[in-house]
């Protein structure tokens, strides 16, 4: 069994406890926005504004956010803000390619 990693690297204001710059891989990134194409993102719908609370919370309305210029020409985010349950899991790329070349 293979291991792989991912780094984060964060700029925390421990004054106010909150994140000011957050540094992730694409990886990382494509982790997160599969998370959301799970249907955790049907259940939140449910949920009122003030009864979301947590991480799952703020990805959500960071995702709510986001601009389209960062998903690929034939995606939008309602294909991750209101998932469809689908009978099986594939593997969409919501980011777009890399452009820079190792």
């Amino acid at each position: 069994m293979s291991t792989s990693t991912m780094s984060l690297k964060l700029l925390i204001d421990s004054k106010h406890n909150k994140v000011v710059v957050a540094e992730a891989g694409k990886d990382f990134v494509h982790f997160l926005l599969n998370l959301l194409s799970l249907p955790l993102g049907t259940v939140i719908q449910l949920l009122t504004k003030p009864a979301m609370t947590g991480c799952v919370a703020n990805l959500y309305g960071s995702l709510e956010e986001l601009d389209e210029s960062y998903l690929q020409p034939n995606q939008n985010k309602d294909s991750l803000l209101k998932p469809t349950v689908a009978t099986q899991i594939t593997d969409p790329n919501f980011l777009l390619p890399d452009t820079k070349k190792a």
